[in-house]
């Protein structure tokens, strides 16, 4: 577990610092790595305090499916399916559709996911909902940028 805690917040060597997700995704390791750990939930929940925190770690790398946009006041609202916890406050985040990776620079948590969903709703500044399309996929920037 202790490497799966230091994949989580080091720097992979320049080259190695994405893989390529089934859907085609070159994804941030560490966001690959925790999308394999949210897989596993229950198995490291019964593991106890050290598999909790393994994914309370793995939480900071979220990942946002968009599955619909409208435009609002200038701005566009994102409805779409939320793993991992995206913090309050504005974030810069990598949007991946079909092999191109965009950055997007203003967006926030408008609705959270209730309990037991994982559907919720971001604000993104300054975009029209045509480029932000449906089955584009959302990771943070810092993770794409290597600096945990």
């Amino acid at each position: 577990m202790s490497l799966l805690d230091e994949a989580l917040s080091c720097c992979p060597h320049a080259g190695y610092t994405r893989v390529v997700a089934p859907d085609g995704t070159a994804v941030p390791v560490c966001c690959a790595i925790a999308h394999h750990l949210r897989d596993r939930t229950d198995f490291l929940v019964g593991l106890g305090k050290r598999g909790k925190s393994l994914l309370a770690d793995a939480a900071a790398h979220w990942r946002f499916d968009i599955r619909e946009c409208v435009a609002d006041s200038g701005d566009t609202a994102a409805f779409g399916l939320l793993a991992g916890c995206l913090p309050d406050g504005m974030h810069a985040a990598e949007m991946h559709l079909a092999g191109v990776i965009t950055v997007l620079s203003e967006l926030t948590l408008e609705y959270p996911p209730a309990k037991g969903s994982l559907e919720a709703r971001l604000r993104v500044s300054a975009r029209h909902p045509g480029e932000l399309p449906p089955g584009a996929v959302l990771f943070p920037a810092e993770c794409g940028d290597c600096v945990h």
